[in-house]
């Protein structure tokens, strides 16, 4: 029997990820810094009554270094939203009780994300309007990033129940998620803009999602 050729017995071997080096390290220490100073001064002071140079002195950086990583406030408040979102969904997934019922955990990451959102009515307006009309590419990547988090953990639910005969599995459960979130945003749309409370947002939008599900179930 032949003996592999060295090259396939290194092909073979699973593929080692190069580790990070010292200015890879040094930027996304800079990079932690300036998103926890941008969050400590926003919750204190207000977003429009802080500013660059405050958020550059409080991360211990030049405002050169900072303008690095974000041109603006807005750059700045998409950032600490990115972060802090995923930090909120990644929990609320991972607190999901497999006792309750398809809609209730579908409902508990909903819940968790208006809830996030409820703590400042204006700010959320604010990354609404950033997050719609993004004036730089930086901001579709951050948004992106955030979206995954969130479409692969409702996907992840789907497949669940799936796979424990609760639905059918003729579907694509992505594509069901990515339909599950835009009814979110729709009913975040109507809270922001007043025209419900936030309870009265969140009973909606439990009656789109039974709806959808009783259709796929």
């Amino acid at each position: 029997m032949a003996r592999p050729s060295q090259s396939q017995e290194t092909d073979s071997k699973p593929e080692r990820l190069p580790p990070v080096g010292r200015r890879e390290r040094n930027k996304q220490e800079k990079r932690a810094r300036i998103v926890n100073a941008a969050r400590r001064l926003f919750a204190e002071k207000g977003f429009e009554n802080t500013t660059t140079l405050e958020i550059a002195a409080d991360a211990d950086i030049g405002t050169g270094t900072l303008f690095l990583y974000a041109r603006s406030k807005e750059d700045l408040l998409v950032m600490v939203f990115r972060d802090e979102m995923i930090e909120q969904a990644q929990a609320a997934f991972a607190s999901l009780r497999s006792q309750d019922g398809l809609l209730e955990q579908l409902m508990h990451v909903f819940t968790a994300m208006l809830g996030y959102h409820e703590r400042d009515r204006e700010l959320a307006k604010i990354l609404l309007r950033e997050i719609m009309f993004p004036v730089r590419d930086d901001h579709s990547g951050e948004i992106s990033v955030l979206m995954d988090v969130v479409y692969t953990g409702l996907s992840a639910i789907l497949v669940s129940a799936m796979d424990s005969g609760r639905l059918r599995t003729d579907f694509d459960a992505r594509l069901v998620a990515e339909g599950f979130f835009s009814a979110y945003y729709m009913i975040l749309l109507e809270w922001l803009s007043g025209r419900k409370s936030s309870t009265q947002a969140l009973d909606r939008l439990r009656q789109h999602l039974a709806l959808a599900l009783s259709g796929l179930a």
